[in-house]
């Protein structure tokens, strides 16, 4: 403490300097001591600890602006007009039905959609990862396709029914 009283108060007004205000000019000043004299072992000369300790305050304040660039500033009204991004509540149980039926498909048939519809190898990519030929990699695709299809159409085909079914007794009752 003997080397810092005498430079406490233009130490602090340094602080003040860098901060812009008392409350910040505290908090530099006390992360400041507890590094400076956390590490005073490590230094060399005495003489040098005021250049030591403003250096130690500098490099503090920099660090704090460097972070200070990745905050922002929250805005409610921004907030609720940002798209989100997120998927439909609806999407969630599609995709479920889908991964479910693609579950029940051929191991190299699921693999094959896999590859090219969702993770959007080429042809001869899958062939590559699966082997066999190029013929082969399509006809598993379109065995899948197929598959995938007539399993959907009875859930699109109800639904359509359904409409039309609707439709022919509304059309009865006029």
């Amino acid at each position: 403490m003997e080397l810092y009283t005498p430079l406490h108060a233009g130490f602090m007004k340094y602080c003040r300097g860098l901060t812009g205000n008392r409350e910040d000019a505290l908090d530099l000043a006390g992360e400041t001591m507890l590094i400076s004299f956390g590490n005073f072992e490590k230094l060399r000369n005495r003489d040098s600890f005021k250049a030591y300790l403003y250096g130690v305050a500098r490099r503090l304040r920099l660090h704090h602006f460097r972070r200070i660039r990745f905050r922002g500033v929250f805005d409610e009204n921004l907030a609720e007009m940002m798209i989100d991004q997120g998927s439909l509540p609806d999407s969630d149980y599609d995709v479920q039905v889908i991964f479910g039926l693609l579950d029940r498909l051929p191991s190299k048939q699921r693999e094959a959609f896999i590859l090219f519809e969702i993770s959007g190898f080429s042809l001869k990519e899958i062939r590559e990862l699966q082997g066999g030929t190029l013929s082969g990699v399509k006809m598993r695709l379109q065995r899948a396709r197929e598959q995938l299809r007539h399993w959907l159409e009875p859930s699109v085909n109800t639904v359509g029914t359904h409409n039309r079914v609707q439709s022919d007794l509304g059309k009865e009752q006029h």
